[in-house]
């Protein structure tokens, strides 16, 4: 059957015409009972046409090779029944059909191990009515069944009359609107070709300035490795410091793993079930409603922060999608002694002129010189210290969403100084060279070596003896070093995301306003009080090798934009808007343009991930909402209500937005905490709070 190729579908068909009472040649046509199924997976409507059988003798079909005898069925398109949904869905009772039959796909025959399964040709189905139960011929004499006959004949004419009609109508309607295409096509064209000559020109001009352009880049980065090689032969820099002074050549190697376009065909709703079963391979269970929401999250390239026990696999996680991505994780202790941005960025110490770095700032260049990886930075313990006092300048600058944030390091007078001193030292010591007759390759050792040399370097540049030329040039080392190692300022690149990790307790400190408006935070539960089953349950079987990493460069997961616009007519900006105004406010809860904004975004990304409208509110409110609930029920609103009572009602605003969401796809739900948080008031002296366990 292999060497026979496409052969083999005719010959199946001949069998099925053969077996079916059919001539050679002839299209498959049945009769049959359309029948519809739920799909699990998907949650929609497949139908089938079942109990087949031949449309002029009535006899059931049996596919050949069915020992069983089970009467014959086929696959219906979905477009099919959408073409005919309408007529379906007034239809009472059962609904029969007819359609001419096709061989289903190699593959489809194969997974039902049936070679003569059938599918409903596209464009073939045609719905069958039944006339009236009640309806019974009475036969009088031997031309009631011409009366009844003609009659027959006159209802079909009459509606092949309408038809016709109906179709020479809509053929006409077609003609005019064809030819208004053809007219628009013939502006179309002759606007292209306009557009093409105009591209052309552009496409020149553009050549001849990248021409121009590289002549002049070749030549700066010939000058600059010329200069960069003198600077290594006299010892002012090593050769991996002149890699970094040079330009990148922009050639980049891909990591190995699946391509996010290739094997997953761009489609951001297939990584959390591939997350889930690589981590799952691992035994690190993680449900698909967690994956997705910190997907989205990273898509955002927002600050999000994990909130849970330590211990509970917070940074496991995070390190874990890192590396499922085909990205790296850094993880950064913070210490409970920080208390500026300096614990953070480091600081210039004038002494020594040099900058002192931090891991984080490592961390951060690290990630600019591989700009086609995806780096994670994790601050872990982050409440150890007051995130507002070492945190607040970074968190300051990470809300410009119109411009690439840049950090300024320290005053760019000591790298203008830096430079001024290396070209002095390299002009003096080129024209002491050039006198002397040495080559460009000569060392500092040389020029110390050579009496006139020697002598010269110490009368042009003034120095009395050679102990002060050796002190100037490690102070110049040392110098250069600090500027290769850190520059002045440092744009944060965009393929980095920070994410936070704290815990709740007595050796920490509250996340303040400040910082909450600016950040999501999700509560992460202890795995122990997961459902293991329900995970386990839900992992699905992947085609794809899991030892292998999927490989998404940043570019692809999404860039930085600025927040949607504040849009009043849009349902959930409204809902959020009358969320801070009836009830956040008068609980003393700021709720700002910011944060609405903010949660808005989140929404927008979270559907490319899965997360369905219901859920990502639910997400909204326990990232943005919740964590700032800390309110002292026992004292009045503004208007006078008890604050006991507006928080009632703001969990009955809640309650009634979240009717929709499914409990079975969220981890937690927003509601569920409300009720929480104020099952607790009583017992926390009148404070409802919602990081109180």
């Amino acid at each position: 059957m292999e060497d026979l190729g496409p052969e083999v579908d005719r010959l199946r068909l001949n069998e099925l015409r053969q077996a079916w009472g059919y001539a050679p040649g002839d299209p498959v046509c049945a009769i049959g009972r359309l029948r519809a199924q739920h799909n699990k997976k998907t949650g929609k409507k497949i139908f089938f046409l079942e109990l087949l059988e031949h449309p002029r003798t009535a006899a059931g079909f049996v596919y050949p090779e069915d020992v069983s005898g089970r009467s014959a069925e086929a696959f219906v398109p979905p477009p099919e029944v959408s073409r005919l949904g309408q007529d379906i869905g007034v239809a009472e009772g059962e609904i029969w059909a007819i359609a001419e039959l096709e061989l289903s796909s190699n593959h489809e025959r194969e997974k039902r191990n049936n070679p003569h399964k059938c599918d409903v040709r596209r464009g073939s189905l045609r719905l069958l009515r039944n006339l009236p139960e009640d309806w019974v011929p009475a036969l009088i004499g031997e031309e009631s069944p011409r009366f009844i006959s003609a009659a027959a004949m006159s209802v079909i004419e009459a509606e092949i009359k309408t038809e016709r009609e109906k179709l020479q109508e809509e053929l006409a309607v077609l003609h005019n609107e064809t030819a208004e295409a053809v007219e628009t096509l013939d502006g179309l064209r002759h606007a292209v070709v306009g557009e093409e000559r105009k591209f052309v020109t552009l496409q020149e001009q553009s050549e001849r300035e990248t021409v121009l352009m590289e002549t002049r880049v070749r030549r700066l980065n010939d000058l600059l490795e010329q200069k960069g090689r003198r600077l290594v032969a006299l010892g002012l820099i090593d050769e991996d410091e002149l890699t970094v002074l040079l330009p990148p050549s922009g050639e980049h190697s891909e990591q190995p793993g699946h391509s996010f376009q290739s094997d997953f065909g761009g489609d951001f709703e297939r990584l959390a079930p591939f997350i889930q079963a690589k981590l799952y391979a691992r035994g690190m269970l993680f449900s698909q409603a967690q994956l997705r929401d910190v997907l989205a999250l990273v898509r955002t390239h927002d600050l999000f922060v994990l909130a849970g026990d330590s211990g509970s696999g917070k940074t496991s996680l995070i390190k874990a999608t890192a590396e499922s991505l085909g990205g790296r994780c850094t993880i950064v202790p913070v210490k409970p002694n920080w208390t500026g941005p300096e614990d953070l960025l480091g600081y210039f110490n004038p002494i020594e002129r040099s900058y002192q770095s931090t891991p984080f700032l490592k961390a951060l260049q690290f990630a600019a010189s591989e700009p086609h990886i995806l780096h994670f930075i994790v601050l872990d313990e982050m409440n150890l210290a007051r995130v507002e006092h070492y945190f607040a300048d970074f968190l300051s600058l990470l809300e410009n969403r119109e411009t690439v944030p840049d950090i300024t390091l320290y005053t760019s007078d000591e790298e203008r100084h830096t430079v001024v001193s290396h070209g002095l030292f390299l002009a003096i010591e080129e024209e002491v060279r050039k006198r002397v007759g040495l080559p460009e390759t000569a060392t500092l050792e040389d020029l110390l070596k050579n009496e006139e040399a020697n002598r010269l370097l110490h009368r042009l540049g003034g120095f009395e003896d050679a102990e002060s030329i050796l002190e100037h040039h490690a102070r110049l080392r040392r110098a250069m070093a600090a500027q290769i190692r850190t520059p002045t300022s440092l744009a944060i690149p965009p393929n980095v995301r920070i994410v936070g990790a704290i815990n709740i307790d007595e050796t920490t400190y509250f996340l303040s306003p400040k910082v909450l408006d600016r950040i999501h935070v999700v509560r992460f539960r202890n795995p122990v009080l997961q459902d293991w089953s329900a995970i386990d349950a839900e992992v699905e079987e992947s085609d794809l090798d899991l030892e292998l990493p999927l490989y998404l460069p940043p570019i692809e997961i999404g860039s930085r934009t600025d927040y949607p616009r504040f849009d009043p007519s849009d349902p959930n900006n409204e809902f959020l808007v009358r969320l801070a105004r009836d009830y956040l406010d008068p609980l003393g809860i700021e709720f700002g343009f910011r944060a609405i904004r903010q949660s808005l975004h989140y929404i927008d990304l979270a559907k490319d991930v899965g997360v369905e409208p219901p859920e990502a509110l639910n997400n909204v409110i326990l990232h943005k909402v919740l964590p700032k609930l800390v309110v002292d029920t026992t004292r009045q609103g503004p208007s006078g209500t008890k604050r006991a009572e507006i928080l009632s009602d703001l969990r009955a605003a809640v309650a009634e937005a979240m009717t929709e969401l499914d409990l079975s796809s969220v981890p937690e739900s927003c509601v569920v905490e409300l009720d929480r948080v104020i099952a607790g008031v009583d017992g926390n002296n009148g404070i409802a709070n919602y990081w109180l366990r």
